[in-house]
């Protein structure tokens, strides 16, 4: 009985010793499962307790910690808390570097390359692990990379790629790696002075940046030509490219020389590059035919913006390529599937008006928002749609107002333009004839003919700005030189009015003659009232008449009241009392009252005796209109119904590089 009750009191003291081992144990000591133990390892380790250290450090490997794997490796790596030994410190790295630990991946490399802890070096699998850390940020790993690169070991050998990885170094300020970089430098150049074409053309490249030496663009231009001319087809591109931006008439046609022989050679940039001179005429002929066949070598290639330009010659029909809408939207779709923002905005205006596509407008806003980020074209378009509720989409002003300021902030003129229609009405922003002007102003810096003609026409009228016939001359004249048949018209009419211009008939036929041979029905009717009166050229009433006919064939009601005062009063031909009275008739019936006014007194006067009391400038009574100009602001965008998408959606037309 005292044999069992010593056994029990023993069993009770084993069980009370573990009870109390475990607590001080799972309190803050080793045997923690839920403690922090790579602080505590770290602490001990600084602090040189690196038996401690390990023991932490042991614990959170184990649980599978990466950080704590990688610490545990480094203390048998460094021989600290336990027995140096490398083939543990690379079970414990590999272990970290799989879970993503950036430190372990480069010490895994490093014991890789120096064949420690493993039966041999293995600079492959080295590189792999230097490449991982490297792209994660490490420092050192990137000039592990620069040095294994430029040695050709593991990797292959490129001077290009160890450039590279040396900048990347010096930038994550690696030891060392500013003077490694100075040597590659150096190696280089020796290697460039010594023929070597590739090491030329990549000198050019340090040159051209400014990587690891003070930027020099002349030296940049020598080594590429040296590299080109021997042999570097790369080089050759880069040259081309180089010259062109130089944009001089003999440097382009430099660039064309060097782009068709890197394209002879097989290379696909150049290929597309020497495509768009031909279709552009730029330092070769003007050759469409040869534009297409390079481009369809580089668009067959995957060249996006090759398959782009293809898509535009195909869409536009140029001299000597068939017009072929399916062929363009199957080339401009292959592009906008790589992304480029400019043919993912022409696809979009493609599906908006059936032009080699079905019209889908779902797809259509599809390709839209997919180009808006870096396309200030569809942002525009998106806004225009928008704005207008094209193809059933709910108008929603707000949205189309945020669109256009993004393409107008990106330099969008027609942008401008509409958001400064849009403040001229108060559609979708506040009504402000001032922002309205502003927009204007700022299309019309861009060239735009419409800002141009609308900024002339608020001037003329003194709307939202002081009237200023000078001023509305100058922004009359910018639209008419750049070919605006209305404001060609106009400064006509100012040059004869005397308004904001000299009084200067001679120039105002010059004008009214340059716009009414090109169609524009207010300028013949111009013209013809200058026949008629015999101001600034000989009194003609035949070409009164000829100009006159030509106006009321094109649906000028004016005109049709000045021919019927002719037919009445057989001035420039015989007479012709029914000829006036349907002319007169039309005309009123068009809404011209004063030809309502005409028709009635020519009840009083069957005979057209009266009109014809007179023949330079008098009427015998008839009211003519004796001058026409156009004053209203050019608001298509916001009236037009329905909008012509093909007029008013803005697309690229021109290939380009």
């Amino acid at each position: 009985m005292k044999l069992i009750r010593l056994a029990v009191i023993a069993a009770v003291f084993v069980l009370v010793s573990a009870a109390f081992i475990y607590f001080l144990v799972s309190g803050s000591h080793y045997g923690a499962t839920d403690a922090d133990v790579v602080p505590l390892g770290r602490s001990a380790y600084e602090d040189g307790r690196y038996d401690e250290a390990a023991k932490w450090f042991e614990i959170g490997a184990r649980r599978g910690e990466p950080e704590a794997q990688y610490r545990y490796g480094m203390l048998f790596r460094e021989g600290k808390g336990v027995d140096r030994d490398d083939g543990q410190a690379m079970r414990w790295f590999r272990l970290a570097a799989k879970l993503g630990q950036v430190d372990a991946e480069y010490q895994l490399g490093r014991l890789l390359e120096l064949g420690r802890g493993v039966d041999h070096a293995n600079d492959t699998e080295a590189v792999q692990w230097y490449r991982k850390a490297a792209e994660h940020g490490h420092a050192e790993a990137a000039y592990r990379m620069a040095i294994m690169t430029a040695e050709g070991r593991g990797v292959a050998q490129s001077d290009t790629e160890a450039m590279r990885w040396a900048l990347i170094a010096v930038q994550r300020k690696a030891p060392e790696s500013k003077d490694y970089l100075n040597q590659l430098v150096s190696r280089i150049e020796g290697e460039a002075k010594g023929g070597d074409a590739k090491a030329q053309f990549l000198l050019s490249r340090i040159y051209g940046r400014g990587e690891g030496v003070p930027a020099d663009p002349e030296k940049s231009l020598y080594w590429v030509r040296q590299s080109a001319a021997g042999g570097n087809d790369d080089a050759a591109f880069e040259l081309a490219q180089k010259l062109i931006g130089q944009g001089g008439q003999a440097q382009v046609a430099e660039a064309a020389r060097w782009f068709e022989k890197a394209a002879r050679a097989g290379h696909v940039r150049a290929e597309a590059a020497i495509g768009v001179l031909y279709a552009r005429g730029r330092g070769v002929r003007h050759d469409h035919v040869t534009a297409v066949r390079w481009l369809q070598k580089a668009a067959a290639a995957g060249i996006a913006k090759a398959q782009f330009n293809l898509g535009i010659m195909y869409a536009e029909g140029m001299p000597g390529v068939v017009e072929d809408d399916k062929q363009a939207a199957e080339w401009i779709k292959e592009a906008a599937k790589q992304g480029l923002p400019e043919a993912q905005n022409n696809l979009a205006v493609m599906y908006a008006t059936g032009q080699g596509v079905p019209v889908k407008l779902s797809h259509a806003i599809y390709w839209l928002k997919k180009a808006a980020g870096d396309s200030a074209k569809a942002q525009f378009n998106l806004g225009l749609i928008y704005l207008r509720g094209i193809g059933g989409v709910i108008p929603e002003e707000d949205t189309a107002a945020r669109w256009l300021e993004k393409s107008q902030a990106a330099g969008n003129a027609k942008a401008r333009l509409l958001l400064g229609l849009m403040y001229e009405e108060g559609r979708g922003v506040g009504l402000n004839q001032k922002q309205a002007v502003g927009y204007f102003e700022r299309a019309a810096d861009l060239g735009d003919v419409d800002a141009l003609f609308n900024l002339g026409a608020l001037y003329y009228a003194g709307l939202g700005v002081t009237r200023d016939f000078g001023k509305a001359a100058e922004y009359f004249r910018k639209a008419a030189e750049a070919g605006d048949l209305a404001s060609q018209n106009n400064i006509g009419a100012m040059y004869e009015a005397g308004e904001g211009l000299p009084y200067d008939p001679v120039k105002a036929v010059a004008w009214y003659r340059k716009a009414a041979e090109a169609g524009y029905p207010k300028a013949q009717f111009n013209l013809g009232n200058l026949y008629r009166k015999g101001l600034g050229l000989p009194q003609d009433d035949r070409k009164a008449v000829y100009w006159y006919q030509k106006a009321a064939d094109r649906g000028s009601i004016i005109a049709m009241n000045s021919l019927a005062y002719m037919y009445l009063s057989g001035r420039g031909g015989r007479e012709d009392i029914a000829a006036a009275q349907k002319l007169f008739k039309a005309a009123a019936d068009a809404g011209l009252r004063l030809a309502g006014d005409n028709l009635s007194r020519m009840g009083r006067d069957p005979s057209g005796k009266k009109a014809k009391s007179g023949r330079g400038a008098t009427t015998g009574g008839y009211t003519l209109v004796s001058l026409s100009l156009e004053k209203a602001v050019r608001a298509t965008m916001l009236t037009q119904d329905p909008l012509d998408l093909h007029r008013w959606l803005d697309i690229d037309h021109d290939v380009s590089l």
